[in-house]
């Protein structure tokens, strides 16, 4: 993981959070070539949709999921990409 990127995330803020073993599972069942440990991170910003870093000793993914709560009907809706 490059310095320059770290410098650009966070601990996984509160309300953020995501269930780190789950995740894990669903990206060994559904990514070919992944391969774990997982360690996550979270981009700065990014509160209408929050992003992230998940590195591994292999590569790094990125990943974006709704934000928590109820959305407004103007929202970007994440599910397009």
């Amino acid at each position: 993981m490059s310095s320059g990127v770290v410098g650009q995330t966070t601990s996984i803020r509160h309300g953020h959070e995501i269930d780190d073993n789950a995740l894990d599972r669903y990206l060994r069942e559904h990514l070919p070539g992944y391969r774990g440990p997982l360690d996550i991170r979270q981009f700065e910003g990014g509160q209408s949709n929050p992003t992230y870093l998940l590195h591994t000793s292999d590569r790094d993914y990125v990943l974006r999921k709704k934000p928590p709560g109820q959305l407004l009907p103007s929202a970007h809706q994440v599910e397009r990409e």
